[in-house]
């Protein structure tokens, strides 16, 4: 995959509560395995992986959102359209949620605005590729998000899970972070978000572990760019061939 696979750190460190679901770690890993199960019903193909990592996000969200029904948060979140600072901070997810990001983008671009989105993937790349992370933390303006438009995720509903978990009770102190170029930036959020999604993608890898396929996570920039390029299969390999193959 080369060296933009790797992961390094250049993001987010927050201050939790210790508040997390009624629902323990097992079950979690259970219902998410439940899910992985059926997807494969219809065989190891493209389609059942798309379907099964959708239906990872959804059953996420939809804890989360139970939750805090039942138990009303202490603060309300600052997040919100236009507040896009931890999105100037690389992304970073497993093939497995590239595949359907990449799908996604696949199916809702125009052919202009793909082209758009790999010229600015290039450009990312080329202003972070071979450097430390403090040099990278220097440019955070110049390579936000390849997803940024207009101060709005154009990506929303396939995200990663990464994304799905991050949030901040003090939006200042996220724009404070970014406009000082941080390496890393520091705030306050619930640990029920991160709990679910985490432990989500967590039973996700380990799917995919099983199955034979790869789960080092990659940035979003780099993981795009190798999507586009070779066609979408190159997301979930499995050792002798390929698993989900158009």
């Amino acid at each position: 995959m080369g060296d933009n696979s790797k992961t390094q750190k250049l993001g987010i460190e927050q201050t939790l509560d210790d508040k997390a679901p009624g629902k323990g770690h097992d079950l979690l890993l259970e219902s998410i395995r439940e899910l992985a199960a059926k997807a494969m019903q219809q065989g190891r193909t493209r389609k059942a992986a798309l379907s099964l990592v959708s239906q990872a996000f959804r059953f996420a969200d939809q804890i989360i959102a139970d939750y805090e029904t039942k138990e009303p948060l202490a603060e309300p979140v600052a997040c919100k359209v236009g507040c896009y600072y931890c999105c100037c901070y690389e992304v970073v997810l497993t093939p497995a949620e590239a595949l359907l990001l990449g799908n996604h983008v696949k199916e809702t671009y125009s052919e202009g605005a793909l082209a758009d989105l790999m010229k600015k993937i290039d450009r990312n790349l080329r202003l972070r590729d071979g450097r430390s992370v403090e040099e990278r933390a220097k440019v955070l303006h110049d390579t936000p998000c390849i997803f940024l438009a207009s101060g709005k995720c154009s990506v929303y509903d396939a995200r990663p899970f990464v994304c799905r978990a991050l949030h901040s009770l003090d939006s200042r102190k996220c724009k404070e972070a970014v406009m000082a170029r941080k390496r890393v930036v520091e705030f306050t959020g619930y640990t029920h978000r991160y709990y679910v999604f985490q432990t989500a993608q967590a039973a996700l890898r380990k799917f995919c572990t099983q199955m034979g396929c790869q789960t080092t996570e990659l940035t979003i920039a780099w993981a795009m760019k190798q999507y586009f390029e070779r066609q979408g299969r190159t997301m979930a390999w499995i050792r002798g061939g390929e698993v989900f193959a158009a």
